[in-house]
């Protein structure tokens, strides 16, 4: 029904200006929504990667009773080294570091380890293992001899 001032035309067409109005500002907001859920997504499969703490001990008798650990440096293929300076008062001491991007599935890694005689004379090996999360998330055991 018309008024005779015409305003029934304008609230007809308020209305569907208000329709098209809310079309639009629906499809604006899921744009949006997916504008924002991208980097989200992005940011989780980039965090597939993990930290893993290590601990254990490490022996430096293979080269004399008089020589100790130093220290120990845990290199793994893919990821951030990890390293504990160790203090050096007993043939076989704790250590306990950790290492960062590592994969989900682990990789292989190089524990170096540094040994002092009682002369101050470095002695070093290496051994080569796989760095893997525990399921239970308690540190990884490894021990060096």
């Amino acid at each position: 029904m018309k008024s005779p001032d015409g305003a029934g035309e304008w609230e007809s067409a308020m209305r569907n200006l208000s329709s098209s109005r809310k079309k639009t500002l629906g499809s604006v907001a899921v744009v949006a929504s997916l504008a924002l859920a991208a980097p989200v997504v992005a940011t989780g499969t980039a965090h597939a990667a993990t930290k893993v703490n290590l601990k254990g001990t490490v022996s430096c008798a293979r080269f004399g009773d008089d020589v100790v650990p130093d220290t120990i440096t845990v290199t793994p293929q893919k990821g951030k080294a990890g390293s504990d300076d160790l203090p050096g008062d007993d043939p076989v001491e704790e250590y306990g570091l950790k290492v960062t991007g590592i994969p989900k599935n682990g990789v292989n890694a190089t524990a170096k380890i540094a040994c002092v005689d009682s002369d101050d004379e470095t002695h070093t090996y290496t051994k080569s293992f796989k760095v893997q999360k525990p399921a239970t998330g308690t540190p990884q055991v490894v021990n060096f001899k």
